[in-house]
């Protein structure tokens, strides 16, 4: 001690801004404290189960953060709606390991339709372009193909027309032919008569011997003659064609003619069918190049949190109105929902205060203080760190007055308040000494405090009351 003294006394100016520049020092100290509630404060950082602990969180995550959130119906859209946007306002924050939401999974599910999406527009253009081909050829085909294969049903008809009244004039002609044929047959009895008379008369006749010859050669002629006429008259009963085919010809010839109207409608009705697809396939054709180019740009869009209560409804609900096996875990009750903000194992404190921060903001600007309840592990150590700073700023302010108000009134010396000037370094000190050697404040340190300037105070009245006595 002696020797300090006369350091002290030898070099006071080098004493003095030695003094300063440790109290900066650990000044600078104090800015580095860290408030610990965590398992280091109740097992050692250096134990095998501690370091399996810090290992297990970095691979999986820290204990999570709850968020509770209120509804009236289950899976209410209102609620998802909340819900997704404070996972859009945290979702990029540092110190967040996963988040196991609704949101999550039902944007899982929107990547998932939207890659659908995609590769539908590509097999639906591919596919709309073959169609618009196979109809173009389809609508050639029918113009150019069949129709000139067609009979000429009208001029069938009419052939038939023809045969009708040729079967007519045959009738005709067969009665008239019959007719003549029985007054031939008339004739030719009375000429094989007179024949036969002359025959007589000539034979009395030498002289007409030639004559005679010739006629019984007519005679024999004339018997032919009245057989074959005789045979034919007896054919009589085919005076007339039967009435039944000339009704099947009428009546072939009237379905010809309708056959022939109902062919030229349907090659009409063909043809404007032609010409359809022929426009449809041009249209389906534009409509391909459309989603062609739709899928070229498709990136350009980018799936997101549908909004429509229809749609939440149909990716969250089956067709028998429960809800699908994946969402149910996130089901706390009929009123409430759970989303839950995994941890990095390596978060900061000022990373939960951003989080929660970011959480308690969005909340704040709905309106939803009231409905979502926000709890965990770490919202209860930022409680209690908050609660533990409080508490140490109280403490030390309250300790200082009361020191201050005895010190006044009891303490009857020069310079009575310098012993809580003097404290306050010590207090000031051991504080920055635990920031520099990352002492971490817990609740059982903050005791120390207490009884810090409880000894400082009594030791430095002590002190200064000595100093008192050697001055004087």
């Amino acid at each position: 001690m002696k020797n300090l003294t006369t350091f002290i006394m030898k070099y006071p100016v080098k004493t003095l801004i030695f003094t300063f520049v440790i109290i900066i020092g650990l000044i600078i100290g104090v800015t580095q404290i860290e408030l610990n509630t965590g398992n280091d404060t109740l097992i050692s950082d250096q134990t095998d189960i501690y370091q399996d602990n810090e290992a297990y969180q970095n691979e999986f995550g820290k204990d999570p953060i709850i968020m509770i959130f209120d509804q009236e119906t289950l899976y209410e859209t209102s609620s998802l709606l909340l819900m997704n946007e404070v996972q859009q306002d945290i979702e990029n924050l540092e110190g967040i390991f996963a988040i196991n939401s609704p949101v999550t999974i039902i944007n899982q599910v929107s990547v998932s339709l939207y890659n659908q999406t995609e590769n539908g527009l590509d097999q639906m253009a591919i596919g709309l372009n073959s169609l618009s081909l196979q109809l173009d050829q389809l609508s050639t085909q029918m113009i150019s193909g069949d129709s000139q294969e067609l009979p000429d049903l009208e001029l069938l008809s009419a052939n038939l027309g023809q045969l009708i009244n040729a079967q007519d004039q045959l009738n005709t002609g067969l009665v008239n032919m019959f007719s003549v044929l029985e007054l031939l047959n008339l004739a030719v009895v009375d000429l094989k008569t007179d024949l036969n008379t002359l025959k007589t008369q000539i034979e009395s006749d030498p002289t007409l011997t030639e004559a005679l010859e010739l006629t019984e050669s007519t005679i024999l002629q004339t018997e032919v003659m009245n057989q074959n006429i005789s045979q034919l008259l007896l054919q009589e009963n085919m005076t007339s064609i039967p009435e039944q085919t000339s009704l099947a010809l009428n009546q072939l010839m009237l379905t010809l003619f309708n056959l022939s109207g109902t062919l030229t409608t349907q090659l009409e009705s063909i043809q404007t069918l032609s010409q359809a697809l022929h426009m449809m396939s041009i249209n389906l054709g534009n409509m391909g190049t459309n989603l062609a180019q739709i899928h070229t740009h498709f990136n350009a869009f980018e799936p997101s949190f549908p909004s429509s209560s229809e749609t939440l409804y149909m990716m969250i609900f089956d067709e028998a109105d429960k809800v699908k096996n994946m969402f149910s875990s996130f089901i706390v009750n009929e009123e409430q929902l759970r989303m839950i903000i995994v941890l990095n194992g390596n978060v900061t404190d000022q990373q939960i205060d951003t989080i929660y921060e970011t959480i308690v903001n969005r909340l704040e600007l709905e309106g939803s203080e009231d409905q979502v309840l926000v709890s965990g592990k770490p919202i209860l150590d930022r409680s209690i760190k908050s609660s533990m700073t409080e508490s140490m700023q109280y403490m030390i302010i309250s300790a200082v007055v009361i020191m201050v108000l005895i010190l006044l009134l009891i303490y009857k010396v020069r310079m009575r308040l310098l012993p809580i000037v003097m404290i306050l370094f010590a207090v000031v000190a051991t504080i920055g000494m635990m920031g520099w050697l990352s002492i971490g404040l817990t609740m059982v340190s903050m005791a120390v405090f207490p009884v810090l300037i409880g000894l400082g105070i009594d030791y430095f009245i002590q002190f200064q009351t000595r100093y008192e006595e050697e001055r004087g």
